[in-house]
């Protein structure tokens, strides 16, 4: 391979006994194979990009280091990542070629993170996300839910993390108590934010979603009429679906609540990124791909003759050197980050999707909001009052901060 070219990929910093260096691996998910490289050969690895040859990246080193950079060594790290999947070449389009006929060929979204991001045993699972009730942070004790339940508050919708449940299962519990307590809904449509690239700002699927409790149904009735008056292009990057984890965390979780039963089933949709419209200095609203989905969402979810509940899986804030700025986070930076998002939380409860997209639109989206599409669309679509918020919260470490909340709309 002259020419090398390294696909999107996710690096941090790996540090073992007697092993140091940076952990690169598929950003996408589509394989579980990761490399480990010393520090130093970063610095080669920035030149595949397509456009330097091995003898333009031997030159490159030269010229910086004044020695020879051996061409055994650039063809073994290429080796390396070849086999990782992890360069843009012809091996990997025939991985994913095979990847994706097999996804279209099965009627079922096959758990995607179980045994990873979380127990793939039941029992175990279930203590699992036991623990994030009665945990530091977590609601309290949840009592488990009867086969049938009316509600008492109406509740209508959440905006809920998507992060890991290893960082915030207790953020998640807030949220789903609520559920268990309120909602009398069989049918969950579930707003996912799309962390690959789409051509499409929206994408379905009709697979059923396999979880640790079993399989968990899609429902056919409400894609098929969405199909029916949007068109096939919501299918079109079905694939995304494979390896995304903002609607399988909360599939698990539902299942979990609902006891693995066979009548509560789902709506799964994917949103993509809005950020054209960030950039442009217009409102989603003035697009019709996302004006024309949002009126068709409320009509299909209010002829189809069942209660809804509409679920935005969304996290907040990404700030950091693992985010693309320049330096560490301090203390009065989290403070004033967490002021940021609680004046833009107050556009969520009151309903004010305008507002909610203008807030993070004034600065640029310099907080870089995970769930921004997701959360407006629900804004957008929910039939409610108002929304509460339940439960912020932020997980920092040296490179960075996430934030995640729990909010509730009745």
């Amino acid at each position: 391979m002259e020419y090398p070219k390294l696909r999107p990929i996710e690096a941090f910093s790996y540090n073992a006994p007697g092993k140091e260096g940076v952990c690169l691996r598929d950003s996408s998910n589509l394989t579980d194979m990761m490399v480990i490289v010393p520090y130093h050969v970063i610095e080669i690895i920035r030149l595949f990009d397509g456009q330097h040859s091995i003898l333009d990246i031997q030159t490159a080193y030269a010229r910086r280091h004044g020695e020879i950079l051996l061409r055994e060594k650039i063809e073994g790290i290429i080796s390396r990542l070849d086999e990782a999947m992890l360069l843009e070449n012809e091996r990997f389009r025939l991985f994913l070629n095979n990847l994706k006929d097999s996804f279209r060929r099965s009627n079922l979204r096959k758990a995607a993170f179980a045994g990873k991001g979380y127990e793939s045993n039941p029992a175990k699972l279930r203590r699992q996300f036991d623990a994030f009730f009665t945990s530091d942070g977590g609601p309290g004790q949840h009592t488990g839910r009867k086969s049938e339940k009316e509600p008492k508050n109406g509740i209508k919708g959440a905006v809920l993390p998507h992060i890991d449940f290893g960082r915030g299962g207790p953020c998640f519990a807030w949220g789903y108590r609520e559920i268990e307590k309120y909602s009398g809904a069989k049918c969950f449509i579930v707003l996912g934010t799309s962390h690959g690239a789409t051509d499409g700002l929206f994408t379905l699927t009709k697979k059923d979603f396999e979880t640790p409790f079993g399989t968990l149904h899609t429902d056919k009735e409400i894609v098929t009429a969405l199909e029916r008056d949007i068109g096939e292009k919501l299918f079109r990057d079905e694939f995304a679906h494979k390896n995304e984890h903002s609607i399988e965390f909360q599939t698990t979780f539902l299942h979990y609540l609902y006891d693995g039963r066979n009548d509560i089933s789902v709506v799964p949709i994917l949103c993509s990124s809005f950020h054209e419209m960030l950039n442009n200095g217009t409102s989603p609203s003035s697009v019709p791909e996302v004006s024309d989905f949002v009126e068709t969402l409320k009509d299909v979810t209010k002829n189809c003759g069942r209660e809804v509940f509409l679920l935005a899986s969304a996290d907040l804030s990404h700030v950091g050197p693992r985010f693309g700025d320049p330096s560490p986070l301090t203390d009065q930076d989290l403070q004033e980050i967490a002021q940021e998002d609680i004046n833009m939380i107050n556009f969520i409860e009151n309903i004010d999707a305008e507002g909610f997209f203008r807030n993070i639109q004034k600065d640029g989206d310099k907080r870089k909001i995970c769930g921004l599409s997701p959360i407006y669309i629900l804004l957008r679509t929910i039939d409610a009052s108002g929304g509460k918020l339940l439960k912020y919260e932020q997980w920092p470490d040296s490179m960075g901060m996430v934030s995640f909340a729990s909010i509730c709309f009745y």
